[in-house]
């Protein structure tokens, strides 16, 4: 359905949770289930065209209780210059996402003494992962409260994709406690990660570098040769660690958005 590694890779990882409803030159994401989640509630332009204007009014009349905006275009390597500008004054801010991949498996760090890695299985190991994501994504959460319904009901999918063989989701263990985890998507000549979080406690020890050769190992022993997908915010830490680990720029994603409520 998309150019974008980024957007395709997406759409398989909301699979059977968010709906896509082609309109030739835009596609429609609704996630009923998740309404506060903005990327699974978005308008994707096809082309590069940028006119914020009419395009924050058809994603009104498309969304018209939503609390946020999310307008994307489908143009690797879009130049920003055009839509930085255009957002001068709406209140909406640029989002560059890097898209990193490489084919193979990561390459690896050693894991530090005392810790382990192992895919999560039962109730306690999700209810744990989801109180990891949320420790972690409150540090940019406006309402705790409506964050912490939002990952635990995104958790639920997770869990329901991933028993359903959508993919895995490894955890880097202290003890019984997760310090850091991503999960793995699986498509058919693409692997995708997503997810990655880090304890704050726990985070400049390699955990990440660890949990990605662990879990690319994994997804290569799944799909032999496939292209596999990570993506990170533009100069991010993160994204300096996915380089580290042998992944190259694929290409970058943009998208305007106003943060809901």
């Amino acid at each position: 359905m998309f150019r974008s590694l980024c957007l395709e890779t997406d759409r398989a990882a909301m699979a059977g949770v968010s709906e896509y409803e082609d309109r030739g030159v835009y596609v429609v994401t609704r996630t009923p289930s998740e309404p506060d989640y903005w990327y699974g509630n978005a308008l994707t332009f096809r082309d590069g065209r940028v006119d914020i204007p009419a395009q924050t009014a058809l994603f009104r009349e498309v969304f018209p209780g939503a609390s946020h905006i999310l307008l994307q275009w489908d143009v690797p390597d879009m130049d920003p210059a055009p839509l930085r500008e255009a957002l001068k004054g709406t209140g909406m801010s640029l989002d560059a996402v890097e898209v990193l991949s490489r084919v193979g498996p990561p390459q690896g760090a050693p894991l530090p003494g005392g810790l382990e890695i192992r895919r999560l299985g039962g109730d306690a190991d999700w209810r744990a992962v989801a109180d990891l994501q949320f420790e972690v994504g409150l540090e940019d959460a406006a309402d705790p409260g409506k964050y912490r319904a939002f990952v635990d009901a995104r958790f639920a999918t997770k869990r329901r994709q991933m028993e359903a063989g959508l993919g895995a989701r490894f955890a880097v263990w202290d003890g019984d406690r997760p310090v850091a985890d991503m999960g793995v998507v699986l498509m058919d000549d693409l692997v995708r990660y997503q997810d990655v979080a880090t304890r704050a406690s726990h985070r400049r020890r390699g955990l990440c570098a660890a949990l990605l050769a662990h879990a690319g190992g994994w997804a290569e022993a799944q799909r032999p040769g496939a292209t596999q997908v990570i993506v990170a915010d533009a100069d991010s830490a993160g994204g300096r660690v996915y380089k580290r680990a042998g992944f190259a720029l694929a290409e970058t994603v943009l998208a305007a958005i106003k943060r809901g409520t």
